[in-house]
């Protein structure tokens, strides 16, 4: 396999040697990204030699250009950006109660309902846009930062959240205990542009601490930098292949009174009228003798190279690659399984993640907010079929009452007290209600139990058998 990737590689290499990928420069040069101390922050991913140049790849460039990262970066950044965020309160009884922002009320919002507020009303972003952003970030970068906006319009003294771009990220300085300091922020596209410094209780940076050795955590991309440059170079070599046909099918043998100048029209000759796909097919008309050579390198091999590079990119995301489309050894059975596992395996660490962030960096720090709770709820995710739900609640009727089930399907409630409020046992299907001390039910059965009582006295063997019968 090695063999045949180099020689793919040296195959194009002839007539490849683009200095861009996507719009961001590659070249001898480095990228924007390794400006002072940038490249701590952003880095950058060394690409298979081109003519003896070395060139290099930005994260966002193997973003925008790896379909594969693409896919995986972006499926997981809008499953998250998705997921109901709520808050939550500890009433006097210690149970957890939900704080909602959006149900109207007379006078100002709470201090937990500010909170709620902030979480579902980012500075300038919809919800969705905030941490789908947000996300594809940290999932690129490794990092992500969002700025905690201060004023007196509220009593926490937080009026939102905004959204740092980490690519404006100038430079992290670590304190004695490995930590960020504060942060220079660019302003603009400009990597030459003034930068202004926030501390770091100002901002929520996703990715602090992970990494022991920096206060940045590192690209998930640096783990698969051999699978990225290999795969970028076969895919350079087959564009190659297709736009110049670096293929040597074949070549002319000429007499040897051939000077410098015929050689450069034949060679033009044959670059205009017989490379690229559309000219394949074309009859050869030549005063030299032409010599068929093989084809060089099996393009299958290639193929499955590739195959191979997008299944490492799923592991490194932790993504299964028929979440990714990829069903290659895809059946129902297990692609309904591997979809749960996602949502378990992949999706949820990234919301503990985010959730345990929130808490430490914004929640916490505010004596108002303490004992508050931020979480992302998975139910959504995992929401089964309609057959699956229906066979959940029937089972579940004893845990929930039947308005808390209509709510799961967007219904509205029936409100009917003590029966549609309240769970109901599973034999006889009645409402728990009706074991309440007090209740009708209770002083029916009471009774019940009192006449079965003096049934009893009036015959020795409590029943209503004759004496004689008993042997």
């Amino acid at each position: 396999m090695l063999e045949l990737l180099i020689a793919a590689i040296l195959g194009g290499g002839a007539v490849a040697g683009a200095q861009y990928l996507g719009s961001k420069r590659i070249g001898a040069a480095k990228p924007a990204g390794d400006l002072r101390g940038s490249s701590t922050v952003l880095g950058h991913i060394p690409l298979v030699a081109s003519k003896g140049l070395q060139r290099y790849a930005t994260y966002r460039g193997i973003f925008l250009t790896n379909p594969w990262v693409y896919s995986a970066v972006t499926k997981l950044a809008q499953d998250l950006a998705r997921l109901p965020t709520h808050v939550y309160a500890l009433d006097e009884a210690g149970e957890r109660r939900r704080v909602r922002s959006d149900v109207p009320t007379r006078g100002p919002r709470s201090a937990a309902m500010q909170l709620d507020w902030i979480l579902h009303h980012p500075v300038g972003l919809s919800q969705f846009a905030f941490w789908r952003g947000l996300m594809i970030d940290r999932l690129i970068y490794g990092n992500a930062l969002a700025e905690i906006i201060r004023g007196s319009s509220t009593s926490a003294g937080i009026e939102g959240l905004q959204r740092i771009r980490w690519r404006n990220v100038a430079w992290v300085e670590e304190d004695a205990d490995g930590l960020p300091l504060y942060y220079e922020i660019r302003k603009g596209k400009n990597p030459y542009g003034t930068t202004r410094r926030i501390g770091p209780d100002d901002v929520i940076h996703f990715g602090r601490g992970v990494d022991p050795e920096n206060p940045c955590a590192p690209s998930p991309l640096e783990s698969a930098q051999h699978t990225i440059a290999l795969y970028e170079a076969v895919v350079r070599h087959l564009k190659a292949y297709f736009e110049n046909a670096a293929r040597p099918s074949g070549h002319i043998e000429v007499d040897g009174n051939l000077t410098a100048d015929r050689a450069r029209e034949i060679r033009k000759m044959l670059e205009e009228v017989y490379t690229s796909p559309e000219n394949a097919g074309k009859i050869l008309v030549t005063s030299g003798k032409w010599q068929t050579t093989s084809e060089s390198p099996e393009h299958s091999e290639v193929v499955e190279l590739i195959r191979l590079s997008r299944e490492e990119v799923a592991a490194i995301y932790s993504v299964p690659p028929p979440v990714l489309g990829i069903l290659d050894r895809a059946i129902m059975a297990n692609v309904k399984e591997l979809r749960a596992q996602y949502v378990r395996e992949a999706v949820g660490p990234w919301t503990t993640e985010l959730e345990s962030e929130l808490m430490s960096q914004l929640v916490e720090p505010v004596p108002s907010w303490r004992g508050l709770f931020v979480e992302f709820l998975l139910a959504e995710q995992l929401r089964p079929d309609l057959e699956a739900r229906a066979d959940v609640h029937q089972k579940m009727r004893h845990l929930e009452s039947i308005d808390e089930q209509r709510r799961q399907e967007n219904l509205p409630p029936l409100n009917i007290p003590g029966a549609s409020d309240v769970p109901w046992v599973a034999s006889g299907a009645m409402p728990l209600s009706a074991f309440r001390e007090g209740s009708a039910f209770m002083q029916e059965a009471a009774r019940a139990y009192g006449r079965r009582l003096a049934e009893a006295a009036l015959s020795p063997n409590g029943h209503h058998e004759p004496e004689e019968a008993i042997l």
